[in-house]
This record gives structure tokens, C-alpha cells and sequence, in this order.
């Protein structure tokens, strides 16, 4: 991309950022309503590995060479669907901040009539039993994860399910890798501790009845900024960030 664009902001489009510098800031699209639900309890809620959006990652059956493994089979699944799930989206690169993606305000956060919300990484409270990582994407997913000959029980095979993890939690196709994914699971877990990670909330208007709201609700605990675009450079629309 030849396009450079020098604001307080830096230089648009950046550079790529790597490794954990992806992830420092995350960031949590949502409606209106369930903001409020969000910021009043300090929490975000799991939601099930099958309500993914992705149909082809939404079930993984098992594959098995030896017959004696056939129960084994059935619950992988089993296994697999109780996990829970909490998603957010990463900094593009240097400039493009996770707020930024037009693509996720209109497909999460209610056609821009929602919030999204900046976490702090370091400060998010993880369960200690839980599986965190960055999205990858391909082309073809595989339908069948094969079941190694040495799992013999359910214990064997909830350890194995956690060693193939990336396989089995943590591939998109790559229709979906504008999401920029950052995905948390737990077992155990219905909520995941927020409360002391939120560190600015986003809206997509300054002139909406949700920013009344959203001031009475953090009430200056946070900053609340405004996704834009400027039209100075040959009336391209390049996005940008504001305090409100």
C-alpha cells in the first residue's frame, strides 16, 4: 500500500506487529445492551465452541484406527462442546488499532449502534485452567481429528484434546481472518473477570442517545473515544480515533 498518512495517530497504514505486541490491547465488540450488562458486572460471558459463526469449525469428529476406541469417539465430542468460549479482536499493526475494523462494527457491535470495548491483556483475570491463543486461518479445515492408539480413557483424551488444541480451537477458514481473532476457552468457567482490565470503550457516533448512556454509565472512570474516518488525504477515507 503506497497510501501514507501522518497524523497524531502516527503514519497510516503502520507497520505489522508481532508477537505479543498483537495482543497487548484486545478488543470486545458488542451491542448496546449487552455493554451495560458487561461494564455493570465486570465480567464477559462464555459462550459455547458450537455457537461459533464458522460452520466449519463448529464440529470436529474423531477418527480412530482401533475399534476398541469407538466410546472414546463419542466423547470427543462430548469433550469438545464443553468447552466455552470468549472472543476478541487484536491491533492490526501499528497504527490500525482492533477498534478500527468496519467489518466487525457492523457484524458485532449492532451496525455501529454498539460499543466496543478495550481490555488490557496483563490486567484480564484468566481462569488458570484455561486455553488462550491467537486465531490462525486456512483454507481447508479438517473434518476428523485422529485419535492417537494410546488413549485409553477420558482422561487420556481430555489431555490429548488439550495438546491439539490449535487444531481443534484455534482454526478459522481464512474467509474469517479479518476478525484478527484472539480466542479464550474454559471448561469450567461461565464468566470471564474483567474488572479491572477495561480500559476505554468506543462508539462509532457522537451524536446517538447511546452516548448519553455510556457517559452516565463509566461516569469518567475510562475514556470514551469515537471511531471516525478523516477525508484530508485525496478524499480517501482514512480511520481515525477521538476522544469524546
Amino acid at each position: 500500500m503506497k497510501l501514507k498518512y501522518n497524523s497524531i495517530m502516527g503514519t497510516f497504514p503502520g507497520e505489522k506487529l508481532k508477537g505479543a505486541e498483537r495482543y497487548n490491547c484486545l478488543y470486545h465488540y458488542t451491542s448496546f445492551d449487552s455493554f451495560i450488562k458487561i461494564w455493570l458486572s465486570k465480567s464477559l460471558k462464555f459462550s459455547p465452541v458450537s455457537n461459533v459463526n464458522d460452520i466449519q469449525e463448529k464440529v470436529i469428529e474423531a477418527s480412530i484406527a482401533d475399534p476398541e476406541q469407538f466410546e472414546l469417539a463419542k466423547s470427543f465430542i462430548a469433550i469438545r462442546k464443553s468447552y466455552k468460549q470468549v472472543s476478541f479482536t487484536m491491533d492490526f499493526d501499528s497504527y490500525l488499532k482492533g477498534c478500527m475494523s468496519p467489518m466487525m462494527w457492523g457484524l458485532y457491535a449492532d451496525k455501529t449502534k454498539g460499543v466496543c470495548i478495550e481490555l488490557d491483556y496483563n490486567k484480564i483475570l484468566f481462569p488458570h485452567n484455561c486455553l488462550r491463543g491467537i486465531v490462525k486461518y486456512k483454507a481447508i479445515l479438517n473434518k476428523y481429528q485422529g485419535i492417537s492408539p494410546d488413549v485409553k480413557t477420558e482422561h487420556d483424551l481430555d489431555k490429548f484434546i488439550q495438546k491439539h488444541q490449535d487444531e481443534l480451537f484455534f482454526t478459522k477458514n481464512k474467509c474469517w481472518s479479518g476478525e484478527n481473532e484472539y480466542r479464550v476457552l474454559s471448561k469450567d468457567n461461565d464468566y470471564l473477570n474483567i474488572e479491572n482490565a477495561i480500559s476505554a470503550v468506543y462508539l462509532a457516533s457522537d451524536n446517538s442517545p447511546e452516548l448519553e448512556w455510556v457517559r452516565k454509565l463509566v461516569d469518567g472512570i475510562i475514556p470514551i473515544k469515537l471511531f471516525t474516518h478523516d477525508f484530508a488525504l485525496d478524499n480517501s477515507a482514512i480511520p481515525i480515533i477521538k476522544e469524546i
